[in-house]
Order: structure tokens, then sequence, then C-alpha cells
């Protein structure tokens, strides 16, 4: 009776310790990939932040360079439209 309940409760141990690294190796899978996950959104995150800043940038300069070379009377024809809507 006693070499069963040994070879029982050994056979537990080994397969509680196989239990617990195979819960230990799901959870740092489940770390690993949520870390990831996250670094790549806020890699997203930061491209379409920059190319939101670029795309204000362009269209300041196309704004600018078409007040600069308009002509005084098409620069007060389309102040006086601008201020009327």
């Amino acid at each position: 009776m006693m070499g069963f309940a040994y070879a029982l409760l050994s056979g537990f141990g080994r397969r509680a310790v196989f239990a617990g690294a195979i819960t230990f190796a799901l959870i740092t899978a489940l770390w690993v990939a949520i870390r990831q996950g996250r670094q790549a959104a806020e890699a997203n995150y930061a491209i379409r932040r920059a190319d939101a800043r670029i795309r204000a940038l362009q269209t300041a300069k196309d704004t600018r360079y078409d007040v600069e070379t308009a002509s005084p009377a098409e620069r007060e024809r389309r102040l006086a439209r601008w201020m009327r809507d």
C-alpha cells in the first residue's frame, strides 16, 4: 500500500512540475506577444504622427507659396471671398 501511495505521489510531483513548466511557458509567450504588440502599436502611432506633421508642413508651404506668388488683385479677391465665407 505504501509503495502504491509513493508511486502515486511521485507521479503527481512530476506532473505538477510539467504542468508548472507549461504554464510558465504560456505566460511567458503571452507576455512577449503583448509587449511586442504594444511596441508595434507605438511605432505605428509615431509614424502616423510624423506623416501628419509632414502633410501639415507641406500644406503650409504650398499655401505660403500661393500667397507670395499671387498678384495683389488676386490676393484681395481671395481674401474678400475667404472673409465672406
